[in-house]
């Protein structure tokens, strides 16, 4: 670590499924974890954690000033759209804005030298590559987003040099592990309609890290994130692999589910599955995370999506989605 005395974090969405991660290997790393999270379920597995609970929301802008302010560095995790992936996404950049604001101010009234504002962003802000290979950091923003996280991550940005220094953290559209995220999600959706849906002959690819090698990422940027001298912003993809086809994806939650394949196009899918299942299954998002190997010393070395989906801890989510249905 950078100081000899534990350094304190406050970590938003502490008690989600990134953030419960980040929260337990900042913790064994040595740093002092203080988590918003706005159950009391979760609230107390915090607490059992060894992490301090700060029971709040986004909405509490003066909880989340006076937290920051008494930090060294300030994890964001938490996202607004998660509640409702209906909501306009203007909704969500608002909500996202006025927490920033808040927590990026309250940093740069800390006593700290450290200051050091870690965000959360997505690969698939990046245009993708014409000839269908991997984005870096520095590549143009894509003008057709899914939706308007481009918007969040620059405003956090325009903050670094503020009194603070901040670091974005780009993941996948595919973070998975321990029985959890939009893999089980979709494997939920696809055992209602009683198929599992490919945008035509699945042969794009999309990038894809494990919550467990996505949280030690985090937890190497609360180290070395920004400390080079004059450095006061810095972007990393954090994706394992870009190599996953969505055939191989599909084929895996069919085999699993026990469904069958259907293949088809995007307005079809649409109408089967809904819109969120047609614009992640045709997003063709492929970043490379070797910025974040080089630099913060990153190396995934988890479980891979196909091999976790087929003969990991995706088939008792598959076994408890077919009980439920039967």
């Amino acid at each position: 670590m950078l100081a000899s005395k534990p350094q304190r974090v406050f970590i938003t969405g502490a008690g989600g499924y990134i953030g419960s991660r980040v929260t337990e290997f900042a913790l064994r790393a040595g740093y002092i974890v203080h988590g918003l999270t706005r159950t009391p379920a979760k609230a107390a597995r915090l607490r059992a954690l060894g992490a301090i609970p700060i029971e709040g929301d986004m909405s509490q802008l003066d909880l989340l000033r006076a937290e920051a302010s008494k930090a060294d560095i300030v994890v964001h995790l938490a996202d607004a759209w998660v509640d409702d992936f209906s909501q306009p996404y203007d909704n969500v950049v608002k909500i996202d804005g006025a927490a920033v604001d808040a927590m990026t101010f309250g940093l740069s009234q800390s006593p700290s030298q450290r200051r050091l504002f870690v965000g959360t962003s997505g690969v698939g802000v990046a245009k993708p590559d014409e000839n269908g290979g991997e984005t870096d950091e520095d590549a143009p923003e894509d003008p057709n987003p899914i939706n308007g996280r481009i918007r969040c991550e620059k405003h956090i940005l325009s903050k670094a040099g503020e009194g603070i220094k901040v670091c974005i953290m780009r993941l996948p559209p595919f973070v998975y592990g321990r029985g959890g995220s939009g893999v089980k999600l979709f494997m939920e959706v696809f055992a209602k309609v009683g198929a599992v849906v490919r945008i035509g002959e699945g042969n794009v690819q999309m990038s894809v890290v494990h919550v467990d090698d996505a949280a030690r990422a985090y937890v190497c940027a609360l180290e070395k994130a920004c400390v080079e001298p004059g450095v006061t912003k810095k972007v990393y993809n954090v994706t394992d692999t870009s190599d996953v086809s969505f055939r191989k994806f599909t084929d895996a939650m069919a085999a699993t589910l026990g469904l069958p394949v259907r293949a088809m196009e995007v307005p079809e899918a649409m109408e089967f599955a809904g819109p969120l299942v047609a614009g992640f299954f045709s997003g063709r998002i492929r970043g490379k995370g070797d910025r974040a190997r080089a630099e913060l010393g990153w190396i995934p070395t988890e479980v891979g999506i196909i091999e976790d989906i087929r003969n990991g801890s995706y088939v008792k989510v598959a076994k408890e989605i077919t009980a439920t249905q039967a």
